[in-house]
């Protein structure tokens, strides 16, 4: 919930957005890659301390919070984001 506003739509949304980005990955023979959901809420009123929580497997948090999650050091090196960057950019070509 949202405010009074059932949002549920939201989190199965991005379970969708999750599934196709994984058979992606697999089809290139990457299925070990970790892939993470978030819902990012940018007016959201969140508590001064805390406010972050997981929903469903999903993070949900704001922008700030989201840049810290970015830029932390994952599992993959340089060169393997490369590649996975490359090979989602041709799985999901811009409109």
């Amino acid at each position: 919930m949202v405010g009074s506003r059932d949002c549920t739509k939201l989190v199965d949304g991005v379970h969708k957005q999750l599934n196709r980005v994984r058979s992606a990955l697999e089809r290139a023979d990457f299925a070990d890659v970790p892939v993470r959901g978030m819902l990012c809420f940018v007016e959201a009123d969140w508590p001064l301390m805390g406010g972050a929580f997981t929903i469903a497997d999903l993070d949900v948090l704001w922008p700030k919070k989201v840049v810290e999650y970015l830029v932390k050091p994952g599992p993959l090196g340089e060169e393997m984001v490369q590649r996975v960057q490359r090979m989602l950019a041709q799985a999901f070509p811009t409109a």
